[in-house]
C-alpha cells in the first residue's frame, strides 16, 4: 500500500483509470484513502475487486465521480449517500456479488441515461429488480430473483442466469408462481440459464407441459444441475405431451413430441452421462428432433472403458434428423 501511495502522489495531471484487485480485506482505511486520491483527480474507469473476506462498505467519496464512464465492483456494499442521483456518463456497470437494495440497484440503474453495457452478477436475493435504460446494447444478470421487470431497446443482447443453492427451496406458494412467470417478463432472452431451484419451483407450480411464455429469440439454453430421475423437473424443462411419469422414459417418446421441432439448434454439450436408459432417451430425441444439429459433446463419467464402449455404440445407432451431425466424447 506505501508503494501505491507513493506511485500515486508522484503522479502528475488527471488519473483516468484506477484497478485494485485484492485477495481479501485487511484495511478498509486504506481503501478509502485510494478512492479519496482519486476522486479529485478526474476518473473515468474504476474497478475494485475483492475476492474473499467481508464485503467492503464503500465510501461517500465514489459518489462524488461523476466523471466516471465505467464501474466495475466486487464484494463490496453499495449504499450511497441520499443526495446522490446517479453517474450521469456511466457506459457500463458490472457489480459482482455487491450487497444493493432493490430499489437502490433500479434507480442507479433508470438515473444512468448512457448505460450500454449491464452485469450483474449476485449470491444475494432481490425480492424485486426493474431495469429501465433507454440506451442498453448489452444486459447480463445472474442470480436468485422473485420478480423481474425490464424495458430495454428491441435487439439488445439479453443474457438470464437465474441461479440459487439447494438450500434456497423453502417458497412460499406466491413466489412458487413468480418463480415460473419470470420467463413471462424476459421473452426476448438470448441466453438462458436455469438451475435446480428455478426449475424445481416451475415444476411445484404445476407446470409440466408448456412454459408459459414462448422464448422465440433463445439462442442459448443451459440447465443446470437437473436430475434425469426426477420426473417433475424434467417434465417441466422440456415439453411433455402426456401426463404420465412412470416410467420416466415416457417423457421421450417421440409421439410425444410430434409438433416440435428444434429448427434452430446447432450445438450440444452434455457432461457426466452415465449412460442410463433416461439419458439415452433423451439424446435420441434430441437427434430426432434437430435438422440443423452440428455437434454434440457428450462427457461419459464412466472410466470403464467397457461401459464407454457400450454407449457409444448404443448412440451410433440413433437416427439423426440431420446428416451432418457428429457426436464427440471429450475427456
Amino acid at each position: 500500500m506505501k508503494t501505491i501511495y507513493k506511485v500515486l502522489l508522484l503522479h502528475q495531471g488527471p488519473l483516468l483509470k484506477f484497478t485494485l484487485a485484492l485477495a481479501g480485506l485487511k484495511s478498509c482505511l486504506d481503501i478509502d484513502q485510494l478512492i479519496f486520491f482519486v476522486s479529485k483527480n478526474g476518473i473515468r474507469v474504476f474497478k475494485l475487486h475483492i475476492q474473499e473476506g467481508e464485503p467492503y462498505k464503500l465510501p461517500s467519496t465514489l459518489f462524488l465521480c461523476l466523471q466516471l464512464e465505467h464501474l466495475s465492483l466486487r464484494s463490496c456494499v453499495f449504499k450511497p449517500p441520499p443526495r446522490f442521483k446517479g453517474f450521469p456518463r456511466l457506459v457500463s456497470l458490472k457489480l459482482d456479488n455487491v450487497l444493493i437494495a432493490s430499489d437502490i440497484l433500479s434507480s442507479l440503474i433508470s438515473s444512468c441515461l448512457l448505460l450500454e453495457r449491464l452485469e450483474l452478477h449476485s449470491s444475494t436475493s432481490l425480492n424485486y429488480l426493474e431495469i429501465v435504460a433507454p440506451n442498453l446494447k448489452c444486459l447480463w444478470f445472474e442470480g436468485f430473483f422473485r420478480a423481474i421487470c425490464i424495458r430495454m431497446p428491441l435487439g439488445a443482447e439479453l443474457t438470464v442466469a437465474l441461479k440459487g443453492s439447494r438450500n434456497q427451496l423453502g417458497f412460499n406458494e406466491g413466489e412458487i408462481s413468480n418463480s415460473a412467470m419470470l420467463l413471462c417478463s424476459i421473452p426476448v432472452v438470448e441466453s438462458l440459464v436455469l438451475d435446480y431451484p428455478y426449475v424445481k419451483c416451475m415444476a411445484a407450480s404445476g407446470i409440466r407441459e408448456r412454459l408459459p411464455t414462448t422464448l422465440n429469440s433463445l439462442v442459448y439454453l443451459h440447465l443446470q444441475d437437473v436430475c434425469f430421475g426426477e420426473p417433475d423437473e424434467i417434465s417441466t424443462a422440456f415439453h411433455s405431451a402426456t401426463a404420465a411419469i412412470d416410467p420416466v422414459v415416457e417423457l421421450f417418446d417421440l409421439e410425444g413430441w410430434s409438433d416440435v421441432s428444434l429448427n434452430e439448434l446447432w450445438f450440444v454439450w452434455m457432461v457426466e452421462v452415465s449412460g442410463t436408459k433416461v439419458e439415452m432417451e433423451f439424446i435420441r430425441l434430441l437427434l430426432a428432433l434437430s435438422p440443423m444439429l452440428e455437434t454434440m459433446d457428450i462427457k461419459l463419467k464412466s472410466k470403464v472403458v467397457a461401459e464407454r464402449l457400450r454407449i457409444v455404440e448404443e448412440l451410433r445407432g440413433f437416427r439423426r434428423a440431420s446428416a451432418q451431425a457428429i457426436i464427440t466424447f471429450p475427456k
